[in-house]
């Protein structure tokens, strides 16, 4: 044990001691002293939503400025770089406009891979710089890193709930409770191997005199703990997966950092860009660069500003593509083995290869077709793959639903959407049941205290109705479907100004129909007709294929006089609902109204067609 010294001095770091404790080994400690402690002041999703905003797609930003600002970078994947964004914000916008859930499944499983590559690529920098080449540290590395990651999202409920409720809505089946549960037993088993190997070998380096670089073994220690104790411990998936995703962005910012600044200083060849914001390291520089980039991800903030679906709609379609991007280029652009990489990361090593900076042939279209086709099948492909489940081949619904009950028995969410499906079956003694357990499990449960208020006001139990909904509204301030079903139990209690107020509370967040709906029917039991057209006039606008929306303008519209309109209005009503009785009695009477008195014959004629035994249309034609 002479030799143990040796094992430890000179140890090489990416940035200092300093610098590398705050952005690479610490920072999950930070995170979570940072983030804990808001949960006090703020709701968990509050504080994600913020963080993951300006990190999570601010982050993406440095990467692109690589991409598109190293001229040998851009020229060695030109196509990919040219055909890639093409593809995927196509996709991404027929998946988002298709409603095409297969897009998050993927999305979902890029993001694991995504966050174990970054992992393990700052462990390989770190044996690197520490001239250990060992290809078995490099296989237990990724080995440990795979097996823990993998673990971690497996015995995380609300993680692996999260996964297979994506898998469930596409319509894929999966396997049974008992399998799966054998499974992630024998998950635990080969992961304790790994890292018992893992353990062995560090030791056995420490024994026989071979160096050991402790950054990594610390790195790897801290974000082992932060995703265990984030997505497990804290019972927090929220706020334990923001914690852990803004430190794997800080992470990100500052290999980037030091690898712009490295290209900026070793080639006189780049981009303005590139070269103001890394060619000197002063502060008012830095804060300029993290401001550009906290600019870029403030993006994802406007959707929780903007009112309008569409718009939202095209803000989520920009988020996605950027991440998916941002995986798919972080896949070939920092490639260690690469020279370039190496000498930019203050890497020294024998061996490497020569591909970015290769003087590269100028491309026709026949690559750029090959690129596309390449890029349809990683992208293209798996959606259609997994859109064939949800429109042909879904798997059993109800089967889903209580099977991940049965591997989530203590997880409120799972008892909540096996609670919706049951409700949907019109079973609403079961659905009450499974809303009723979650609430059992975690009394903050917002969704099921909604969902059980709607059972009661079903059955006419108004009181508990509006408790649930305001205990929905108490855990989630701004959640609009509670906010506008406590409106309608305000609504049918006569309390009308109460309602409005709802109402507009939830419009105030968002522009949603049904709030535009009920908002008009409060207006109109009020007497004030234009305003109450002006509303149904919106929810027709947001959401032109519900009937109750046109059925609804047309009585306003028929109160108000405007008898021609509530006609067109009744007639839209019924060309989306041909069996809807009150549009006909109603098209009647506005006709009858207007003199035209064959066309109101016509309509009750019409209604009798459909429904022969109406007494009231038969009463109604005999008097006309």
């Amino acid at each position: 044990m002479t030799v143990a010294p040796a094992v430890y001095r000179d140890q090489k770091w990416i940035i200092s001691p300093f610098g590398d404790l705050f952005f690479f080994i610490g920072t999950p400690l930070l995170c979570l002293v940072t983030m804990l402690p808001l949960r006090s002041v703020f709701d968990s999703q509050t504080i994600a939503f913020y963080a993951l905003a300006l990190f999570a797609t601010g982050h993406h930003l440095p990467g692109f400025m690589r991409a598109y600002g190293d001229p040998e970078l851009f020229s060695t994947f030109k196509e990919k770089f040219l055909v890639a964004p093409i593809v995927v914000l196509i996709v991404t916008a027929l998946a988002q406009f298709n409603t095409l859930h297969g897009l998050f499944l993927v999305v979902l499983v890029w993001e694991i891979w995504h966050l174990f590559m970054q992992h393990y690529g700052i462990m390989r920098i770190y044996d690197a710089k520490n001239k250990i080449f060992s290809k078995l540290n490099s296989r237990l590395d990724w080995l440990l890193t795979l097996c823990a990651f993998a673990t971690v999202v497996i015995y995380s409920p609300e993680y692996f709930h999260r996964i297979l409720d994506h898998n469930q809505r596409v319509g894929v089946p999966f396997l049974s409770a008992e399998l799966t549960f054998l499974l992630k037993k024998v998950l635990f088993y080969v992961t304790m191997a790994v890292l018992a190997a893992y353990l062995a070998n560090i030791v056995r380096r420490a024994i026989t005199g071979q160096k050991i670089s402790l950054p990594k073994i610390a790195v790897m220690a801290t974000t082992v703990f932060i995703i265990y104790y984030g997505w497990i411990h804290i019972n927090d998936l929220v706020i334990g997966y923001a914690a852990f995703a803004v430190f794997h962005d800080i992470q990100y910012f500052a290999i980037v950092w030091v690898y712009n600044n490295n290209l900026v200083k070793r080639q006189e060849r780049t981009t303005k860009l590139l070269r103001t914001f890394f060619t000197t390291r002063t502060l008012p520089i830095l804060v300029a660069y993290v401001l550009v980039c906290f600019a870029y991800g403030s993006i994802n903030m406007m959707e929780g500003f903007l009112k309008s679906e569409q718009a939202i709609k095209m803000v989520e379609i920009f988020v996605i593509t950027s991440t998916l991007l941002h995986y798919y280029f972080d896949g070939f652009i920092w490639k260690i083995r690469d020279r370039k990489n190496q000498a930019n990361l203050g890497i020294n090593v024998e061996e490497g290869s020569n591909r970015i900076g290769l003087q590269v042939l100028p491309s026709g279209l026949v690559s750029y077709a090959r690129e596309a086709g390449r890029q349809l099948a990683y992208f293209a492909v798996p959606v259609v793959a997994l859109s064939l489940f949800q429109f042909y081949w879904t798997a059993d619904e109800a089967e889903a639903r209580e099977k991940m009950v049965e591997l989530f028995p203590d997880l409120a969410g799972a008892h909540n959407n096996l609670g919706v499906f049951y409700a949907r079956q019109g079973d609403w003694e079961r659905a009450a049941g499974e809303y009723q357990r979650a609430l059992e499990l975690d009394a903050g449960a917002y969704e099921a205290h909604k969902n059980l208020g709607l059972l009661y006001a079903r059955q006419g139990v108004l009181d508990k109705a509006h408790i649930h909904y305001q205990q929905a509204i108490d855990h989630k301030p701004r959640y609009v479907e509670a906010l506008n079903a406590q409106g309608l139990v305000f609504l049918q209690r006569g309390e009308f100004a109460k309602a409005e107020e709802r109402f507009r509370e939830a419009l105030d967040e968002f522009d949603y129909a049904p709030a535009y709906n009920n908002l008009g029917t409060a207006y109109l039991q009020m007497g004030d007709f234009p305003q109450a057209i002006s509303a149904y006039e919106k929810a027709v606008a947001l959401n032109r294929a519900d009937a109750s929306h046109h059925f609804n303008l047309g009585l306003a519209l028929q109160k108000a006089g405007e008898n021609e309109q509530a006609v067109a209005a009744f007639a839209a009503a019924l060309s989306l609902e041909p069996r809807h009785v009150k549009a006909y009695l109603s098209m009647a009477l506005s006709y009858q109204r207007l003199g035209h008195i064959a066309e109101a014959r016509q309509a009750l004629q019409q209604l009798l067609t459909v429904e022969p035994n109406h007494a009231t249309a038969a009463r109604l034609l005999a008097r006309l």
